[in-house]
C-alpha cells in the first residue's frame, strides 16, 4: 500500500513538472500579448488626441462697445479651418444681428475672428443662448451652444 502511494505521488509530481514546463511558453506568449495590447491602446489614445487637436471649435461672445452698443465676436479657438460659420441667438432673446450678410462666414482660420453688430432693445432678454455652427474640412457639421448675458 505504501509503495502504491509512493508511485501515485511520484507520477503526480512528474505530471506537475511536465505541466509546468509546458505552461512556460504559453505564459510567455500571454505576457507578450498583454504588452502588445497596452501598446495598441496607447497608440489609439495618441491618434485620438492628435485628431482632436486638428478640430475647429467656434465660439461666440457678446461684447459691449459703448452705452447701448454691442457686437457679437465669433472666433475659431480650434486648430483647423472652420467653414460656413454661423451664429444665432435663441428666439426668446429678441436680439437682432445687424450684419446678417456676413454669415455664413465661408472660411474661418484657426485663431481668427469676425464681428457683427447687434441691435439690443428694451424687449431683449438679459440672459440668452448663442448657438454657433460650422463645418469641418470633411464636411461634417458641428454646433456649440453657449450661455451669455448683459
Amino acid at each position: 500500500m505504501e509503495i502504491a502511494a509512493l508511485i501515485i505521488s511520484g507520477v503526480s509530481l512528474l505530471i506537475a513538472i511536465v505541466s509546468f514546463f509546458f505552461s512556460l511558453p504559453a505564459q510567455k506568449l500571454q505576457n507578450q500579448l498583454n504588452q502588445m495590447e497596452i501598446k495598441l491602446k496607447e497608440y489609439e489614445l495618441a491618434e485620438k488626441e492628435k485628431e482632436n487637436q486638428k478640430e475647429a471649435c467656434v465660439e461666440a461672445r457678446v461684447i459691449k462697445i459703448s452705452k447701448g452698443k454691442y457686437k457679437l465676436k465669433v472666433w475659431n479657438s480650434g486648430n483647423d479651418i472652420a467653414y460656413n460659420v454661423t451664429a444665432a441667438f435663441n428666439e426668446e432673446s429678441n436680439i437682432i444681428i445687424g450684419d446678417r450678410e456676413k454669415m455664413p462666414f465661408e472660411i474661418l482660420e484657426p485663431q481668427k475672428n469676425f464681428d457683427v453688430w447687434l441691435v439690443i432693445h428694451m424687449g431683449s432678454a438679459n440672459k440668452f443662448t448663442i448657438t454657433t455652427s460650422w463645418e469641418d474640412s470633411s464636411g461634417k457639421k458641428h454646433t456649440k451652444s453657449q450661455m451669455g448675458d448683459f
